[in-house]
């Protein structure tokens, strides 16, 4: 049997349009009174259900809210127009599993309801199966059961069957590219490449070429034509890691891809079309930057139709034992080890331990603790938890009294960077400037 999908629309032409885009595929019921058309769906079986936003009596925002109290695993796309990036944003917040902006496009409208419907079938049978309780799940390898986790997993599962771009916000080692994994997989983009890219990784010189290509001779050194990452990741994912550090002057380019779907090599006159979804991570704050102008409006939004805020280890602490338990599977394979389990008193340590490294941290102390244990439980005894007193607490007392202020701002500078063992980026991150800032203040080429 055909999936049924509901179409409201008080616009016959546009219920005409999308009857003709779906009925070839499901069985389409149109409704023109969005009043008869709740009556009908919560008494009815529908698979995903289109509807319009403004419409008289009951609008689609207002319809959706009413669907969902009864329904919450039914995906719902809204219908745009005249709208904004940032109001078309906010229709997922609310609810929505994905949006159309007027004029309508098949091929667009074909493939955000096939995504939902894929979207409905899973989830219909994860709530059948209920093989593992609500309150402990983990997706791939992102583990957790705290309230804040569970809402991520929501979001990983309603995000992964759409194609829209997605950002995800979090301190470092909070796990965001292993939540962009964990979205690639459960997607129809899975069978495709997942390529990461680290934005502050790569030489501003450079990033333009790593991601758009080049043609042979567009620069000196270019001995030969080479396709970007966006055409190497054709049909799947391209992870944009601290894409806060993306430069100003090649956002208008990513931009470009994230509306017309083109990239064009360095020196070529041709555009190419490519089928890339987009995952951007940073753990800087856009909003910020943007109104800062060191980020664009109009790439903020294009990036951030969905978001995905991950919490630190700090407020998450109910989730240590369960990563503690993953990760000495993990490392007893990796190390040959039979590890069974991990003491209280040691438990214990590591709960009160506030982590500033977050679940990257924790991995790595847990890594050690394995290499270096003696017997099948971890102990105390068999490595030391890091300090909680940082690299720079009480450095100021042991400066001489006559420095100025410039002074002092170079000596926390260097000593930022000793502490991060001159991880520029990583300084960035804790002195809350970009890299070129820090460039500037050290009177470093870039």
């Amino acid at each position: 049997m055909k999936d049924r999908i509901a179409v409201i629309d008080d616009h016959a032409d546009s219920l005409d349009l999308l009857r003709e885009a779906l009925s070839p595929t499901y069985t389409v019921d149109t409704f023109s009174d969005p009043v008869v058309a709740l009556e009908r769906i919560k008494s009815g079986t529908f698979s995903a259900i289109v509807t319009d936003v403004m419409m008289p009596e009951l609008n689609g925002v207002e319809l959706m809210s009413k669907l969902l109290e009864t329904s919450p695993n039914l995906p719902i796309i809204l219908i745009t127009a005249f709208g904004t990036l940032e109001a078309a944003a906010n229709t997922i917040k609310t609810g929505a599993f994905d949006y159309l902006s007027k004029p309508l496009n098949l091929n667009e409208i074909r493939l955000v309801v096939s995504n939902a419907v894929s979207h409905f079938h899973v989830s219909e049978e994860a709530r059948a199966s209920a093989g593992k309780p609500a309150e402990e799940m983990s997706v791939s390898n992102v583990v957790g059961k705290s309230e804040k986790m569970l809402r991520v997993f929501k979001v990983i599962g309603r995000a992964g069957p759409t194609n829209s771009s997605i950002l995800i916000q979090g301190e470092s080692g909070t796990g965001k590219e292993i939540v962009a994994r964990s979205i690639h997989t459960n997607s129809p983009r899975a069978n495709k490449p997942f390529i990461p890219i680290s934005v502050a990784a790569i030489p501003e010189q450079l990033l333009e070429a790593e991601l758009f290509g080049h043609e042979k001779g567009a620069f000196t050194g270019a001995l030969f034509a080479r396709d970007g990452l966006f055409s190497e990741a054709e049909g799947g994912t391209l992870f944009l890691d601290e894409v806060g550090e993306i430069p100003l002057q090649l956002q208008p380019k990513l931009l470009r891809v994230l509306q017309e779907h083109e990239v064009r090599r360095i020196g070529s006159s041709v555009s190419r079309i490519v089928d890339v979804r987009i995952i951007a991570a940073t753990n800087r704050n856009l909003e910020q930057l943007v109104r800062e102008k060191q980020f664009r409006e109009d790439l903020f939004y294009r990036l951030s139709v969905i978001k995905i805020e991950l919490p630190s280890l700090r407020e998450r602490k109910e989730d240590i034992p369960l990563l503690v338990e993953y990760f000495i599977k993990k490392y007893n394979v990796q190390h040959n080890r039979q590890v069974t389990g991990i003491s209280k008193e040691l438990l214990s340590k590591i709960e009160l331990h506030e982590w500033p490294g977050n679940v990257r941290e924790l991995e790595n102390f847990i890594d050690r603790a394995i290499a270096l244990s003696t017997g099948p439980v971890l102990t105390v005894g068999d490595t030391e938890l890091p300090s909680s007193r940082t690299a720079n607490e009480g450095w100021v007392e042991t400066l001489p009294s006559n420095l100025t202020l410039d002074d002092l701002e170079s000596e926390y500078i260097k000593r930022i960077l000793r502490a991060c063992d001159d991880n520029y980026v990583r300084a960035a991150e804790i002195l809350g400037i970009n890299k070129s800032t820090l460039y500037r203040k050290l009177g470093k080429p870039k």
